[in-house]
């Protein structure tokens, strides 16, 4: 679907970022890196684990996020 909308691009955009670093967050979470000696190969296996979860969240989440922003903006458009 594509909008002309000015805002439609930040919109969309919102819709993927928040539950994407929602994810993030708990993946981050669940493993559990502290402050360590070897905080920098916990912190790189941190984000060689959540990288492929947030590439497929937002795999995912942008056909989702497209059809909400249409759903607000039609809405919005109709109101004025």
């Amino acid at each position: 679907m594509k909008n002309d909308h000015k805002y439609s691009k930040y919109i969309s955009t919102f819709f993927v970022v928040f539950p994407t670093t929602f994810i993030m967050s708990s993946t981050s979470h669940f493993l559990k890196h502290t402050y360590s000696d070897n905080f920098i190969t916990n912190f790189i296996i941190s984000w060689f684990a959540g990288l492929p979860v947030a590439y497929l969240a937002v795999l995912l989440l942008i056909p989702l996020a497209n059809k909400l922003t249409g759903f607000i903006l039609k809405n919005r458009s109709t109101k004025n």
